[in-house]
């Protein structure tokens, strides 16, 4: 059978209806995280995620070039599952680029299992994407009108500069024999993550990129593919989405709150 029409119509599809993650935000907004993670990860990572609206976002925005390069839980939803899950796919890819993904519960649940990566010399980096808040369940309670007991937000006394936000993940990385760095600022992911990189291949450890992020952002999703609630305007230019894997077609910009 001849697929080259079916293949031309999906090729062009790619070109529309992109989410916009070019933002400048501060605290920054997720979708920067993920476009910055394109432009500073190659085709060969590998990437290790669980649940929450980090691992539903990163699976829409990020780039994952090949099998086994994209490995999640199955949606088990095993809070705490992804740092142990990326040592294991250090030890069974030496060789790779491993990049894990949490938001800073999924985090906080394993966070222990950083000691062991120090301990048996199993580098990766861990973005965890930090906006202090249980972001699924809080989105889930959207319709119910309830925002209850999922802040895990709290003024630190040890660690002012953490703004409210609670836990300094950097320092207990660290404590755990790792390496750490945050970034609040969005013009700064790269050089955070060209850190990262640089501490994990000197030292042979976990490193930890914690990124502030606003408090509040609702990920785009739906019960069914054309029924999608998007909760941010659309791409209207290429500019807006400069990582996307085909330019936008310009005439294809879809308001906020558009179902795709």
């Amino acid at each position: 059978p001849d697929y080259s029409a079916w293949a031309d119509e999906c090729t062009a599809r790619k070109g529309t209806l992109h989410r916009k993650t070019n933002f400048e935000n501060m605290p920054i907004k997720p979708q920067r995280v993920y476009q910055e993670m394109n432009e500073a990860f190659g085709r060969d990572t590998t990437y290790v995620s669980t649940i929450g609206l980090s691992q539903i976002a990163g699976a829409q925005m990020l780039h994952v070039y090949g099998p086994r390069q994209w490995i999640n839980a199955g949606q088990a939803g095993p809070l705490g599952w992804t740092g142990p899950a990326a040592l294991g796919v250090v030890r069974g890819k030496p060789n790779s680029t491993v990049v894990a993904l949490s938001g800073d519960y999924d985090f906080q649940f394993m966070i222990e299992e950083l000691a062991v990566g120090a301990q048996f010399k199993l580098p990766y980096i861990h973005v965890v994407v930090n906006n202090s808040y249980l972001g699924l369940i809080r989105q889930s309670q959207r319709p119910f009108e309830m925002d209850y007991h999922v802040s895990l937000g709290f003024e630190n006394i040890n660690s002012p500069e953490t703004n409210g936000y609670g836990v300094d993940h950097v320092k207990v990385a660290e404590g755990l024999g790792c390496k750490a760095v945050r970034v609040e600022d969005p013009s700064r992911l790269a050089e955070g993550f060209a850190e990262a990189g640089r501490l994990a291949a000197e030292f042979q450890v976990p490193v930890v990129v914690e990124v502030i992020l606003e408090r509040v952002t609702n990920i785009a999703m739906g019960a069914e593919l054309d029924a999608v609630n998007e909760f941010e305007d659309l791409a209207t230019a290429a500019a807006d989405a400069p990582t996307a894997l085909a330019p936008l077609e310009a005439s294809h910009g879809v308001h906020v709150g558009a179902s795709v």
